[in-house]
């Protein structure tokens, strides 16, 4: 809910503030880095830290250190969420500001909220989570942070300490990592759950996340163990997208300025109330919006479609939104228009050199779509004959030979089937697919000798 100080402003103007902020108070601001940054240990820039591993592993001397940029993220482990809540994106922009050895938690808890001050994010509305400790890791309670956040008159029923799974990032493997503290909104009661336990880390849209202080103290080995990097680094990320949906008072991202141009062309291709389910109705539009932003920005790589690495991965993003078209009532190759109103929208966060190459991209996904439109009839037809056995699967025999025979991809029949209420015999998938690898091999090797 938008508070009386608060005032609407657009996403550019959220990130020139955010930046003139911190370099006005020492920071260096950096150009943003690539999506696809060579040697990462991730297919793309999952956060925005990730360029600047060499700085805070101790490996190189930063340029300043006080550092701030606005980077481009890419997450897919958790795309099969997307749509189905306000505020999960696969893309989006982070702001970010890092101390390399410089300042601690003190000081990074009160840039955080004299910026969100300056924003008109009223105290009272604000919570934060601190980390609870780990046993099993040898990390004690951040009793540190909580004493920061007292110190800057937080109540403590408004500080929630919380288990590793929520305040001790990681990137998902090695790297540096170390305790983390969440700063949230609270959106209004009339959106929560109505449970007296609602608090930060409830599953309901009560409480948003807009911003994550990092205090990087370790690094993280492929075994799971941790080790002490040689000086205390801070690394915080505050989503664009999230912080414009309080900004701008509305109740999704899908609803900011970033995604208007393409939303209100969506809205012509397949008018609202298109579906009898309006929470399908939803999500089908969620996930065509958030897929086509990402595809421009991956395409703006130079990836195309494929089957390898990031390739798949907008190839799986191109055919999840046109599928998705497919339940709204468009039975038309529609993506190439949307990405160029994205674009549109976007523009002023896209370099010289992107906008040039812009031309390519509508081509590129309509092709794609295309392609994909006579395997995805077919397998929608078959896939309306399956019917699952007397353990209650859908035969993953069955499914793999609607694979192999029709090139449906399997993820994609999952996902329809579990919309529908029904799950894959996975071991039964693998016994078709380890045949059909060896029936493979077998007749190459009796091609090779005649």
């Amino acid at each position: 809910m938008q508070t009386s100080q608060m005032q609407s402003i657009s996403s550019t103007s959220i990130v020139e503030r955010y930046l003139a902020f911190f370099t006005g108070r020492g920071h260096l601001e950096l150009p943003g880095s690539p999506l696809v940054i060579a040697g990462s240990t991730t297919s793309f820039t999952i956060a925005g830290m990730q360029p600047l591993l060499p700085y805070l592993r101790g490996q190189e001397m930063p340029p300043s250190k006080r550092l701030t940029a606005l980077q481009r993220c890419l997450r897919t482990v958790d795309v099969d969420a997307v749509g189905t809540n306000e505020r999960k994106l696969t893309f989006f922009h982070m702001l970010g500001n890092w101390s390399v050895g410089d300042y601690g938690k003190r000081g990074v808890i009160e840039l955080a909220l004299e910026l969100l001050r300056d924003f008109g994010f009223e105290r009272h509305s604000l919570w934060v989570t601190t980390f609870a400790g780990d046993p099993t890791l040898n990390l004690p309670p951040d009793e540190q942070t909580v004493e920061e956040w007292l110190r800057q008159g937080f109540p403590p029923e408004r500080i929630v300490s919380l288990g590793v799974d929520d305040n001790f990032w990681t990137m998902g493997g090695p790297g540096p990592c170390g305790p983390d503290t969440e700063i949230f909104y609270d959106r209004g009661v009339e959106l929560g759950c109505g449970k007296t336990t609602c608090q930060p880390g409830c599953d309901c849209p009560r409480f948003l996340e807009i911003w994550n202080l990092v205090f990087i103290e370790y690094d993280r080995f492929p075994d799971g163990s941790l080790a002490r990097l040689p000086f205390l680094s801070v690394d915080t990320g505050m989503g664009l997208e999230r912080v414009a949906l309080l900004l701008q008072g509305v109740e999704s991202v899908f609803e900011t300025d970033l995604f208007l141009p393409a939303v209100a062309r969506l809205t012509e291709l397949a008018p609202v109330g298109v579906v009898g389910n309006s929470s399908v109705e939803q999500r089908a539009r969620r996930i065509i919006l958030d897929h086509t932003r990402s595809a421009l920005f991956v395409g703006l790589e130079g990836i195309i479609p494929g089957r390898d690495e990031r390739n798949s991965v907008l190839r799986r993003l191109v055919r999840r939104a046109s599928r998705q078209g497919r339940i709204l009532g468009i039975d038309h190759p529609f993506l190439g228009e949307l990405v160029l109103l994205f674009a549109q929208g976007h523009s002023i966060l896209l370099t010289e050199q992107e906008r040039q190459c812009l031309h390519i991209l509508p081509d590129m996904l309509t092709n794609e779509e295309t392609r994909f439109a006579h395997v995805l009839t077919t397998g929608l037809k078959r896939l309306d004959k399956l019917i699952p056995g007397e353990d209650g699967l859908v035969s993953g025999e069955d499914l793999f030979k609607l694979h192999a025979e029709k090139g449906f991809p399997s993820d994609l029949a999952a996902e329809i089937l579990a919309e529908r209420g029904l799950q894959v015999d996975w071991s039964g998938y693998d016994r078709a697919f380890e045949q059909h690898r060896e029936i493979s091999r077998v007749s190459a090797e009796r091609h090779f000798q005649s």
